[in-house]
């Protein structure tokens, strides 16, 4: 069942890449283009979570009085931070891009 599998993923995308070519397509034009800011959201996101997490744990020992089972603080806490990183990749990419 497993060899099934791989061998028609196989030659389904051997298809596709052959009537691509015979249309005049190459399918290299069809990769995705190298993300020069990856490794700049990677860590802006990594940072939002790290920061999410402190927060969290603040949040929940300082206002929640240390209310050990519930979750909730770290979630909303990760959620926020790690939007906010993105939210600044984006203004940095955006203000790089415009030199």
């Amino acid at each position: 069942m497993t060899f099934g599998i791989v061998y028609l993923s196989v030659t389904a995308r051997h298809r596709q890449r052959m009537s691509m070519i015979e249309k005049g397509i190459s399918p290299a034009d069809l990769l995705e283009k190298p993300d020069p800011y990856r490794s700049l959201k990677m860590g802006m996101v990594a940072m939002g979570v790290g920061l999410g997490l402190l927060f969290g744990y603040l949040l929940q020992t300082y206002v929640m009085q240390g209310d050990d089972e519930n979750p909730l603080p770290y979630f909303i806490m990760v959620t926020l931070f790690a939007g906010a990183a993105l939210i600044g990749h984006y203004f940095i990419v955006q203000r790089k891009q415009r030199g």
